[in-house]
């Protein structure tokens, strides 16, 4: 009696490959402050350089879209939460002009906490003894940034207030991911989601001079293009494929890499010093990250997708 071949397997299922694949998408994560400010020091206004950002995976997955039934009601969930994100991510740009890279990094890594408060407020998910201690580290996390933002009082508000918007808006899309977009494909919500961040910010960039909006050098063009495909296109399609591959857990732990990287970006193309003050802000964050626990899905989302069985909060990235 024969033996039934060996499953093949592909060289994406290798474990090694998987981690290589979703720490490489953190460090471009990570990268976003980089392209990000060189963009507005060179006149390009907040909503132009959120709609580059966004504007590849709209268009490169388009083509997923689910509009039909159960499937495009759960869509328009996606694109409202992707709408809000988008709007959100305005203000990350615009404080980056306000405060050091590693300050606004530090703030931007709060959206675990808004993403507990929301799921506790709006779908009475109270958050475990462990993940409610990681929200307190990272809201200590936050106040250190703060402090370290070097501004007058009104300004540093100000930019504390921007750079906030879009871990709130982060914090209010992976509670409707987890609850509202489990009948979608993953390379379905990505594309749903992209396109509301990139088509609500149309109304805020006709506000603008043309200037303002398209670049007008090569430099420039080159920038707003590795932006949308190093910071957005190719990090999620790594992130799709390679995250169900090595499960949740690992790759929240992999996803803490993105904090230091920001420093790493402020320090060497800006020059921005980073202190003990957010070295210690970066590392309760980095904590919270890794002490919070994992939850179980839903057991529709379990279901409908190729997901471990164990997940985190943290997964998702924008």
């Amino acid at each position: 009696m024969s033996e039934a071949p060996a499953p093949r397997i592909g060289w994406t299922d290798i474990p090694m490959v998987g981690i290589v694949a979703v720490g490489i998408s953190t460090i471009f994560f990570g990268c976003v402050p980089f392209f990000a400010r060189s963009l507005t020091e060179a006149g390009i206004a907040p909503p132009a350089i959120a709609f580059f950002r966004y504007m590849f995976p709209a268009i490169a997955f388009l083509p997923f879209l689910k509009l039909k039934g159960e499937q495009g009601k759960a869509s328009l969930w996606g694109y409202f939460s992707g709408l809000a994100v988008g709007l959100g991510w305005v203000g990350y740009v615009k404080a980056l002009t306000l405060m050091p890279v590693s300050a606004a990094g530090v703030l931007y890594m709060t959206y675990p906490l808004f993403t507990l408060v929301v799921g506790w407020l709006l779908f009475s998910d109270r958050p475990s003894l462990r993940a409610a201690a990681g929200g307190a580290l990272i809201l200590l996390a936050a106040g250190l940034a703060a402090r370290s933002t070097g501004s007058a009082a009104p300004v540093a508000l100000l930019a504390i207030v921007f750079a906030l918007a879009a871990p709130l808006a982060f914090g209010i899309s992976i509670n409707v991911l987890a609850r509202k977009l489990h009948v979608l494909p993953p390379v379905s919500r990505i594309g749903i989601f992209a396109i509301g961040s990139a088509s609500g910010l149309v109304p805020l960039i006709l506000t603008y001079p043309t200037e303002a909006v398209l670049p007008s050098t090569s430099d420039q063009w080159m920038l707003a293009l590795s932006l949308g495909l190093f910071s957005a296109l190719i990090p999620q399609i790594l992130y799709t494929v390679f995250v169900p591959k090595i499960g949740g857990a690992k790759a929240a732990a992999l996803g803490s890499i993105e904090l230091p990287t920001m420093f790493a970006v402020g320090w060497l193309a800006f020059g921005e010093a980073v202190g003990l003050r957010e070295v210690l802000a970066g590392a309760l964050v980095l904590t919270a990250i890794l002490i919070t626990p994992s939850r179980r899905p839903l057991p529709s989302l379990t279901a409908t997708m190729a997901a471990p069985r164990r997940r985190r909060w943290f997964g998702p990235r924008f």
